[in-house]
């Protein structure tokens, strides 16, 4: 028997309550308790076997299966017994995941007649052979299909669910044959690893990419009958291996990472190609290919989730292809104000009042959404008419859409400027100007308003009218504070406040004046900037955030670019030391209103760490950078923005 982390005696679970709750556990004497418990064993054309956990009712009819397939089952189990009080080995154990990845009950799925099956991916858990990040899940995937298809209790009707790298054993398989395929419900999804995963705006995920491979190797450790790797070689959690990365660099705990065991080799990869290059192709979901997948899908994101941006683009394919077959309504999009792993409206720093799965119905929508999948004419009918539903941020409320991004969105530039100024488009800022002089004439009398129009403190270190200056320093980078990330515990994510970050000189800081009227942001945001650096490259990182009148900086979203990879992320063309290049960065997209009196804010940087790769083009020299703003390079950033009374809002899905 090989160890595991549910049979290693030093290994403790801390389960936050959170997860706890969303396992949505069965009852003891509720329908998964009655029903069939077992572990399948299904052998690949290789001959590698692997296994799953099944839940199945029982009788004798034939039903349609709900399957996933996971690599975590080694990390999770310990989990399911600490909560259930289960043995490991306990048949049919792993089966009540789909809690957390789908919002409903076991007890649920087994009563509307579905057989869940939970399936270890290759080399992992209690399957056999060995775990190669991506490239198996494609063959693995419909060959399981077509076996769960030949079982006298499936019907031959197969729905696959799960959320971040369970997406990944969804598309990958998916793309390759949809035999027996009846619908996917894809969460929080990458589609280009090299702009999600991996990597973003040509830089490297740094941190995130080093501490999954790190979770990767210990299960796979523990999987071999192997102890785990010494903390003083590959270090956890976040604020150990942090000056461990710092000391040895990205490109040797890659190497320390294989070394220590297979399951973390992809990583060696990742550092070897920084291009977008045949490698970075190979795993990624061709736009076309996605427009020609005839598969009906619930795609679920959020506003602060690691791939917002690989789901959004993955909705927007499949989409247009459902639209061009006469279905729309077969592709479906739900995004919240979520992370990666907290689906529950309570981020760190702000709560978000009914934006949780249980508030908005996602369970329910969900259910009929695979019933229709199936041919249910009635499910159909209770489902949404519009395909797209999401949560505007600051409204607390949840709107529906026609399509993504929104038809009605109007871009606007907003400009950046001189000591700080972020300009609001002509008829804005005029309204803007006029709210900031009433609240000058008014702040003796007026509580709350002495001080609005003032600019808020920040630490940019030079400014004209035509350029504002800072200086990167590889050795001293930007901290990581929030935003759109999975590295440390859930709560390092989401809406941070930004205002230490932006009391540093290395970050240039713009600022609009208190707004007239509120402002409803709802799409992709991105900055279009010329920006210059005495070096031949450079790392242009900006936020976008919310200040409120207390002075709270709320990050809402957040890009980078290698400024090399201006010209495309498949080439590197070296900058001319002091000479400015315009530069997009795709700063993924938000949701979120705005009150009057709030302010928008532009922060930009040269570093983002430990979330990033930190740039060093000049062997530890520190960095000079400017980005302009003169009348013949009006960099800004552009927001699209709603008219929010247009969207009703609409109440939970059942109800």
């Amino acid at each position: 028997m090989t160890a595991t982390p549910e049979t290693d005696p030093d290994v403790t679970v801390s389960i936050p309550d959170s997860v706890r709750a969303a396992l949505r556990l069965p009852a003891a004497d509720g329908p998964a308790a009655r029903a069939v418990h077992e572990v399948l064993h299904t052998p690949m054309a290789d001959g590698t076997v692997l296994r799953a956990d099944v839940v199945r009712p029982d009788d004798d009819a034939a039903h349609p299966v709900l399957l996933t397939r996971c690599p975590y089952f080694g990390a999770w189990r310990p989990m399911i017994c600490e909560v259930t009080g289960a043995a490991p080995n306990t048949p049919g154990l792993m089966a009540g995941v789909l809690g957390m990845q789908a919002a409903m009950s076991l007890d649920l799925a087994i009563s509307e007649g579905f057989a869940v099956v939970a399936q270890a991916c290759r080399g992992t858990d209690i399957s056999d052979g060995d775990f190669r990040f991506y490239f198996d899940e494609a063959a693995d995937g419909v060959a399981t299909r077509a076996a769960l298809a030949a079982l006298p209790w499936c019907d031959g009707r197969v729905i696959t669910f799960g959320n971040s790298y369970l997406t990944t054993t969804q598309f990958t398989a998916a793309l390759a044959s949809t035999e027996h395929l009846t619908a996917m419900t894809a969460w929080v999804s990458p589609s280009t690893y090299d702009d999600d995963l991996a990597m973003r705006g040509g830089v490297l995920l740094e941190g995130p990419s080093y501490e999954w491979a790190r979770q990767q190797v210990r299960t796979g450790l523990w999987r071999d009958g192997r102890t785990d790797a010494p903390q003083e070689e590959l270090p956890e959690p976040v604020e150990a291996f942090t000056p461990y990365l710092k000391r040895v660099g990205i490109g040797q705990a890659a190497q320390d990472l294989a070394a220590a065991h297979r399951a973390g080799g992809h990583v060696v990869d990742w550092v070897a190609h920084p291009l977008r290059d045949a490698y970075w192709d190979s795993v990624a979901y061709p736009v076309d290919a996605l427009a020609g997948l005839d598969v009906p899908t619930l795609h679920v994101s959020g506003w602060y989730d690691l791939f917002q941006g690989g789901t959004l683009r993955n909705f927007t394919a499949m989409a247009a292809g459902a639209a061009a077959r006469g279905r729309p309504e077969n592709v479906r999009l739900v995004v919240g104000p979520w992370t990666h792993l907290t689906f529950d409206g309570h981020l760190a720093g702000r709560d978000f009042p009914g934006g949780g799965v249980d508030d908005v119905g996602l369970g329910e929508l969900t259910l009929d959404f695979w019933r229709a999948a199936l041919g249910d004419e009635r499910a159909e009918e209770r489902l949404p008419r519009e395909p797209v539903r999401v949560y505007i941020m600051g409204a607390d409320r949840w709107i529906d859409l026609p399509a993504w991004p929104a038809p009605d969105a109007v871009e606007q530039a907003w400009r950046l400027g001189a000591d700080g100024a972020l300009q609001a488009p002509s008829g804005q800022a005029e309204r803007n100007a006029a709210s900031v002089l009433e609240a000058t004439t008014d702040a003796a009398d007026v509580p709350g308003k002495a001080g609005l129009e003032a600019p808020d403190t920040h630490g940019t270190a030079s400014s004209t009218a035509g350029w504002t200056a800072w200086v990167h320093d590889p050795a001293d980078p930007v901290p990581t504070a929030g935003g759109q990330m999975l590295m440390g515990p859930p709560e390092n994510a989401g809406p941070h406040d930004q205002r230490a970050v932006e009391a540093r000189a290395d970050v240039a800081v713009f600022t609009s004046a208190p707004l007239a009227e509120p402002v409803t942001i709802l799409g992709q945001v991105r900055l279009e900037a010329w920006v210059a650096a005495d070096a031949v490259d450079a790392h242009l990182h900006a936020t976008l955030t919310d200040v409120a009148t207390d002075g709270t900086s709320t990050l809402l979203t957040d890009g980078v670019l290698r400024l090399s990879a201006h010209a495309g992320l498949d080439r590197r063309d070296p900058l001319t030391p002091g000479a400015p290049v315009e530069a997009e960065v795709d700063m993924w997209s938000t949701g979120v209103h705005l009150p009057a009196g709030h302010r928008l804010r532009v922060n930009l940087a040269g570093s983002n760490w430990p979330r990033y790769r930190v740039a060093d083009p000049a062997d530890g020299t520190p960095v000079s950078m400017r980005v302009l703003h003169d009348a013949d390079h009006p960099s800004a950033v552009i927001l699209p923005s709603v008219n929010l009374e247009a969207h009703p809002k609409v109440g939970r899905y059942g109800n």
